[in-house]
């Protein structure tokens, strides 16, 4: 059983701001494999968005997507999996779309994304980042009754009015930002954190011996689950000001050279 493992989100952390993961990094993380340590993506993007740069890198590896709605290992079998029902995330689209809100939505089941509008800005954005389409539909037009996420994309300088308004309507869900656009709206219980002690307690790691690194609001619960959990430095002020562990950001190789001070490669 390996005695510790590293966690990572994708925006923001290992990719740095032209979203690349650089040599150095992707080195690191083959240095760390090759010690028998487990090294583990978690982030919010779907499926289809995370693959797609996966194999860009040629990086293999346990994957966590959805922010913890669905968990994959290196053969790429579910291992653990859970969402919104259908006429939830229609209840969170139709009171976005009724109040006006600054923002579209896009919606997630396992690999399938869709999208209202393809046309969108802020949709053709996300598409850009991730290198992968969502298709044209509806809530209905999902063909299985799990929605593991609705990403709304927000105008920029909407977002935390955005953010309250669903908080205030939806207190039963799990509601982050997760950048200055992006917000997540997922079940309850739905966090990176989770991910973090179901594949702990599979490996028989303790949380506590564990890395892990995040830039953002979505990151924190994880950072909080790990006995090492560092804080990116490009991340937000608000955050930087209250961070026990900052990593250098991720223009700086932050990832790579955390793990190089640490010893871990």
């Amino acid at each position: 059983m390996p005695r510790t493992a590293v966690f990572s989100d994708i925006d923001g952390t290992l990719l740095n701001s032209a979203h690349q993961v650089t040599p150095r990094t992707r080195d690191a993380i083959r240095a760390v494999q090759a010690a028998g340590v487990p090294f583990v993506i978690v982030t919010a993007r779907g499926v289809s968005g995370t693959y797609p740069l996966l194999e860009q890198q040629d990086i293999s590896c346990t994957v966590v997507t959805y922010s913890g709605g669905v968990i994959m290992d290196e053969g790429r079998s579910v291992i653990h999996h859970h969402g919104l029902t259908r006429a939830q995330a229609q209840e969170v689209v139709d009171f976005a779309e009724a109040e006006g809100l600054d923002m579209t939505w896009s919606a997630y089941s396992f690999e399938d994304w869709v999208a209202p509008d393809r046309a969108d800005p802020r949709l053709l954005q996300e598409e850009r980042i991730v290198m992968a389409e969502a298709r044209e539909g509806t809530i209905a037009s999902i063909g299985r009754d799990e929605v593991q996420k609705i990403l709304c994309l927000c105008t920029p300088g909407s977002t935390k009015e955005v953010e309250r308004r669903l908080k205030g309507r939806f207190p039963e869900f799990a509601i982050a930002i997760s950048s200055e656009t992006l917000i997540e709206v997922m079940p309850a219980g739905s966090s990176k954190a989770g991910a973090v002690h179901t594949l702990c307690d599979l490996w028989g790691i303790d949380p506590a011996d564990a890395l892990a690194f995040g830039d953002n609001y979505n990151d924190l619960p994880m950072l909080d689950a790990v006995g090492h959990g560092y804080l990116m430095g490009n991340a937000p002020a608000e955050l930087l000001a209250r961070a026990s562990l900052v990593a250098p950001t991720n223009d700086e190789d932050g990832v790579a050279r955390v793990l190089e001070h640490l010893g871990l490669i």
